[in-house]
């Protein structure tokens, strides 16, 4: 029998409204701060707050790197990872919020 459990990692990131919603904002977010602010430099910085939690520790190595081609590819990377993390959590609580307990043989 195959195993669904990709499968269900891509749904739980991919295929639910909130996670939806969540990587619909982060991906705009460029677009909708750019033009309030300076640059792009700044709109960075609302990338990473938008993925803090798990941004904060993929970006460490970031914070000691030079201004290099390497170090920009890095922090674009961390910075999509982190979404697709940060979307996987949130596919996970909505899960687990939307889940029935009656189905689940747990009665009170």
């Amino acid at each position: 029998m195959r195993d669904n459990r990709p499968r269900a990692a891509v749904r739980l990131t991919f295929a639910n409204p909130v996670s939806l919603v969540y990587l619909t904002v982060v991906a705009s977010l460029p677009l909708l701060v750019s033009p309030w602010t300076e640059g792009q430099a700044f709109a960075d910085v609302w990338l990473a707050m938008a993925t803090a939690p798990s941004s904060l520790l993929l970006l460490l190595p970031d914070a000691m790197t030079g201004l290099s081609g390497w170090a920009t590819a890095y922090h674009y990377t961390a910075l999509v990872l982190s979404a697709v993390i940060n979307a996987f959590l949130l596919g996970l609580a909505y899960r687990a919020l939307r889940r029935n307990p009656a189905r689940q043989g747990l009665t009170a």
